[in-house]
């Protein structure tokens, strides 16, 4: 999974930028998208030193 914008682009979505932004509005999400996105994608919330 790209860690960084810029990183992997398909289909011409920024699949980086995505996961930035789902790891830093993470709260927004129902507890049932975040459990596919971290158990299915592997992907964790940002941590507290974290910025956008």
């Amino acid at each position: 999974m790209p860690t960084a914008p810029g990183e992997v682009i398909m289909q011409g979505e920024d699949l980086g930028r995505w996961a930035t932004a789902y790891r830093l509005g993470r709260g927004s999400l129902t507890p049932v998208q975040q459990w596919l996105l971290e158990n299915i994608l592997g992907l964790t919330p940002a941590g507290k030193t974290s910025s956008p």
